[in-house]
């Protein structure tokens, strides 16, 4: 049979896209569409569709890490190559960043730097894990609502996920007796890890300190390892009451047997989204995920991982930066959700979950009170876009129907706008 040029088609694997990034060129289609429309009205491209703390410099890196990265790459003794898994300076700086900051009270658990892995960012730090936990047919726990990516890092590894409910009404906490009947009706063994994320994207939520230790317990009762996405850790807040704050349990900080892989970076808290500097902390008392750790060890070859220069910065800068810089950020997103919880609460149509961590706000639809075609996220983003050239994300990407996500890390005199740009937009649209 003659070759010919039929025969060249991409791989099964490379076709999976990202949901956000394909709504967001939807987004990015309509805004050129409605250019001359919007520049009329004078309404000029307002997103609250992407979470980057770099965006606006009101939540800078620390001084500190611009100083040292500058001497670092003067000095010209950071420019060859590291262990695939990152050098032992970072890795052990990661590992004593954790204890201190997020696992405390466990010191029979103590991670040091042969826990630690380095990854591009949390986003690869994830796929490495789920790569190495499972594979063709294999199931993993995943909640629900979740960060849209889980689902693109299954289906790139042929992982079948099983969704687990997170309740709106308990402010977005597991299900646990669904999960456990999930677990028990796992008859065939298939399901290999516990995927959580807290605080969560999209829902803004933070478990409490309780909630998170019954999470871990059962997994160790089940004997599943945890698959954590942290990479909010430490960035909670009590808009009720700023002063008070409110604290953030990492799955390390609890002392059972539970194999866990904490997945997280310097993203957020550091607001160098660009550095992609992430991490994977093992914690592990039987030791009973060390193939797994293996395999991640393996995975590293075929991933990248920061720059060396990055690698030694960084371990400096988690030496140093102290809750000084950290309670900056919190409090811009703290004053940002009172307000834009406060706001959006009295717009008709919209039920707010009021946010307690990371960067995000969940915002339900109350489709009764709105005109026909708006009560689901797609129809209500969309048309929000064309009418008012603002972009929020819905919904739906994120198993998360009628509602949209919004990000809380703009400048305030953004989110004032956003919020009369979305008013205008619901009060247009109220049902009579």
């Amino acid at each position: 049979m003659a070759r010919t040029w039929d025969n060249v088609k991409p791989s099964t694997r490379s076709q999976f896209p990202h949901p956000l990034l394909a709504f967001g060129a939807k987004l990015e289609q309509i805004a050129a569409s409605n250019k001359e429309k919007h520049e009329a009205e004078g309404k000029p491209l307002l997103s609250l569709a992407v979470g980057d703390p770099a965006l606006d410099g009101n939540i800078p890196p620390p001084q500190a890490l611009t100083d040292v990265i500058d001497a670092i790459v003067t000095e010209g003794k950071s420019n060859g190559y590291s262990l695939s898994h990152g050098t032992v300076d970072v890795r052990k700086a990661i590992a004593e960043y954790w204890m201190r900051w997020f696992a405390p009270s466990t010191p029979g658990s103590a991670i040091s730097e042969k826990d630690v892995v380095i990854s591009c960012g949390c986003s690869d730090g994830l796929s490495m894990v789920l790569g190495a936990v499972a594979g063709a047919g294999d199931r993993i726990l995943i909640p629900e609502p979740f960060f849209s990516q889980y689902d693109m890092n299954c289906a790139y590894f042929s992982i079948d996920p099983v969704y687990y409910p997170c309740l709106a009404e308990r402010h977005w906490e597991v299900d646990l007796d669904a999960l456990r009947e999930l677990v028990e009706r796992d008859h065939e063994r298939k399901i290999r890890a516990i995927l959580i994320n807290n605080p969560s994207n999209p829902c803004g939520s933070n478990f409490s300190r309780a909630h998170t230790e019954a999470i871990v317990k059962f997994a160790d009762e089940m004997r599943i390892p945890i698959v954590a996405d942290e990479i909010y850790a430490g960035m909670t807040y009590n808009i009720d009451n700023p002063s008070a704050g409110v604290p953030f349990t990492s799955v390390a900080d609890v002392g059972t047997n539970a194999t866990r892989f904490v997945v997280s970076g310097a993203s957020k808290r550091f607001g160098i989204p660009g550095e992609r500097m992430g991490w994977i902390i093992r914690v592990d008392p039987t030791d009973a995920g060390s193939m797994i750790m293996k395999g991640i060890l393996n995975l590293t070859s075929r991933y990248y991982i920061p720059m060396t220069p990055l690698q030694a910065a960084m371990a400096q800068c988690l030496r140093t930066t102290d809750e000084s810089y950290f309670s900056h950020a919190k409090q811009v997103l703290c004053e940002n959700a009172a307000y834009m919880y406060a706001s959006l609460s009295k717009i008709p149509g919209l039920s707010p979950m009021k946010p307690e961590g990371g960067m995000f706000m969940s915002v339900l639809l109350k489709g009764e009170d709105l005109d026909d075609g708006l009560s689901d996220g797609v129809s209500f983003a969309s048309k929000l876009a064309v009418e008012e050239n603002m972009h929020v994300f819905p919904g739906e990407p994120f198993h998360m129907p009628c509602a949209f996500r919004l990000t809380l890390s703009r400048p305030l005199p953004i989110a004032e706008e956003a919020v009369r740009r979305i008013r205008a937009f619901c009060e247009r649209h109220r049902r009579n």
